[in-house]
């Protein structure tokens, strides 16, 4: 046979053939994956097979993404790739049960019309077009849930919010959580609150709100005590009587709530705010110790904060204000266990066990240097130096942040219910033991968002820390699906380059601590060289004696010196980092490739000896 036919045979079998094996691959083997990513990024959950093992009805979902308008867009495209594998791997995974359809959207079509009107958010391009990238989902009985838009700035919560949108459109009915709280977080006519915490919850549940006059509970699958106002004892009765009818109550208490506490536009804080919440009788009831009048601080952990300083914006750590890292929060409880970040806290109370019928777990601790502090000198919001000066371990620490105690409780009003207004019905008294789970957390302010989102004018806010998610998980434990709680805090698919962040930042350090001396220095030359020209004395011409202008010639000197000097600080800095990532591409970009050259080469002469 002819060699050039035989190679075109040659060739043409090896396309076909692997044109025949992706098609297989594609009905065969549609939904195998093998991940080698960090932290498993493209496999599955636990908790998002469960969702999908339990559908039993089939799920419709339409993936709405304008392909040609996010060409253009690199990270865009990249992170749609993302979720499309994503969609893809839940629905091959779901045997049948869930319906995956890609829409693309074009310009004044049906399509385009359909995502309008399912409530997509359409974002403008630059050429004066629309792009969607979005998901609409769908059940038997019409039941509709929506992605608006997926940012790729929440990617750690894709998977999330994907296997919430199935959940949500799998379960009966949407969970109730009731909510007490003399926090200004309820919302407004349009349906909005001032809090992501408080938004996010309505999204996904029922939320009551009881104002202070509250004269039942409603039939709530859980009940939210957040700062709660001073309550009455015929309020306290039904507290106490829903934890024993339903079991699930969640209490953020603050020794001092910095939140309430906040002023409003005219400079003041608002009326009747509380600096400090309790719950009387029912703690002591269901064996947790609190004592309002301490606040608990980390220094190891403190939180920066900006201070003023000789006229000059230093940051400090603030040990009353810190975050908990993941290794204090408990491994046992899928809410805390699955958080990356750790979460935030503002002068946070302290509990103890008091060796009731339930079991007391703690959930979030300090670390080994914790301390307690006076709330009314804390009050006082005395300085970083301060804290440090005087701050003394406890001996007990870690202290305990918040618990869960799991287990029987029995009521705090073993007389009955109490007289007043509120009428109760003598028969329908609770006595208990009855089993319950109750998470008290000694903290209202790490409800704030200052303590968990970053505003950056670029990318807009960001988390810093878990609190949202932690909420989340806590609703989903005491209302909702558990099998969502360790879907929030999956790490994204960004791997920034952790070493070279380091290098630069310790030069950027070094280099800072050498702006700021020169800096100082210059503000004190300046200073002295205004003074003296104030006073005449900055030149000879003015009347100043030999002396003076002698002095005020040093210090123009000494100025153009030391501008000199910053500029050749910042020329440093800039040097040093393109020589960082000069090596880096060095190593990077050139040395592999020179490596399998040299590899290639050595190989062939190898060869060629052995063959002579």
């Amino acid at each position: 046979m002819n060699p050039a036919r035989l190679l075109a045979l040659v060739a043409s079998g090896l396309v076909a053939g692997f044109v025949g094996l992706n098609l297989l691959a594609g009905v065969f083997a549609d939904g195998v994956r093998l991940d080698l990513t960090e932290g498993r990024l493209y496999r599955l959950s636990p908790g998002t097979i469960e969702v999908i093992n339990r559908l039993e009805e089939p799920v419709a979902l339409n993936f709405y993404y304008s392909r040609g308008a996010a060409a253009r867009y690199p990270a865009l495209r990249a992170y749609g790739a993302r979720v499309r594998e994503l969609l893809r791997g839940v629905a091959a995974r779901s045997g049948g049960r869930i319906q995956l359809s890609e829409i693309d959207p074009q310009p004044f079509s049906p399509a385009e019309d359909a995502a309008i009107a399912a409530g997509l958010e359409a974002v403008p391009t630059e050429d004066g077009g629309q792009l969607f990238f979005g998901l609409t989902g769908t059940n038997t009985l019409d039941g509709t849930r929506i992605i608006a838009f997926f940012d790729p700035a929440e990617e750690a919560r894709l998977e999330y919010e994907i296997v919430r949108v199935i959940a949500e459109l799998e379960r009966a009915r949407t969970p109730v959580i009731a909510i007490i709280s003399s926090l200004p977080f309820a919302p407004g006519p349009d349906g909005r609150s001032a809090n992501p915490i408080i938004d996010a919850l309505a999204q996904t549940y029922d939320v009551r709100w009881l104002d202070e006059r509250f004269t039942a509970i409603p039939d709530a699958d859980a009940l939210f005590l957040l700062h709660p106002p001073n309550l009455t004892e015929e309020q306290l009765y039904l507290a106490d009587q829903f934890a024993l009818r339903r079991g699930r109550v969640l209490a953020a208490l603050d020794p001092l709530a910095h939140l309430a506490l906040r002023t409003g536009p005219d400079g003041l804080p608002p009326v009747n705010a509380l600096r400090t919440s309790r719950l009387p009788r029912l703690l002591t009831r269901w064996g947790v110790g609190y004592d309002p009048s301490y606040v608990a601080m980390d220094r190891e952990h403190g939180l920066p904060v900006q201070v003023s300083e000789a006229g000059r914006t230093r940051t400090r750590a603030y040990p009353l204000w810190f975050s908990v890292p993941p290794s204090g929060l408990s491994d046992a409880m899928p809410a805390t266990s699955a958080l990356s970040q750790g979460v935030n806290f503002g002068s946070p109370g302290l509990l103890e066990p008091l060796g009731g019928q339930a079991s007391f777990n703690p959930l979030i601790v300090t670390g080994q240097d914790g301390a307690r502090m006076d709330g009314d000198i804390a009050a006082t919001s005395p300085s970083p130096d301060a804290l440090q000066r005087d701050y003394v371990p406890d001996s007990n620490a870690p202290l305990t942040l918040a618990a869960q105690l799991s287990g029987p409780i029995s009521t705090a009003f073993p007389d009955g219910p109490p007289a007043g207004e509120i009428r109760f019905e003598a028969s329908a008294h609770i006595e208990g033991p009855a089993q319950a789970e109750i998470i008290v957390i000694a903290d209202a302010d790490w409800l704030d968002p200052a303590f968990y989102l970053r505003a950056d004018g670029a990318s807009g806010d960001q988390m810093v820390a878990d609190n949202l998610a932690l909420m989340l998980n806590l609703a989903d434990t005491l209302a909702g699906d558990p099998a969502l709680v360790n879907l929030r805090s999956r790490s994204g698919s960004a791997r920034p380059m952790v070493r070279v962040e380091a290098l630069r930042a310790e030069a950027e350090t070094r280099f800072r601590e050498l702006q700021d001396g020169l800096r100082a220095e210059l503000a004190d030359a300046e200073g002295s060289l205004a003074r003296l020209s104030a006073a005449g004395e900055a030149s000879t011409l003015g009347g100043a004696g030999a002396a003076s202008a002698a002095r005020a010639d040093a210090l123009r000197e000494r100025i153009v010196a030391a501008r000199a000097a910053l500029r050749d600080v910042e020329r440093g800095f800039r040097r040093e980092i393109v020589a960082l990532e000069n090596r880096l591409q060095f190593w990077t970009i050139w040395v592999p490739p020179l490596l399998v050259i040299v590899m290639a080469v050595a190989t062939t002469l190898i060869r060629r000896r052995r063959r002579t």
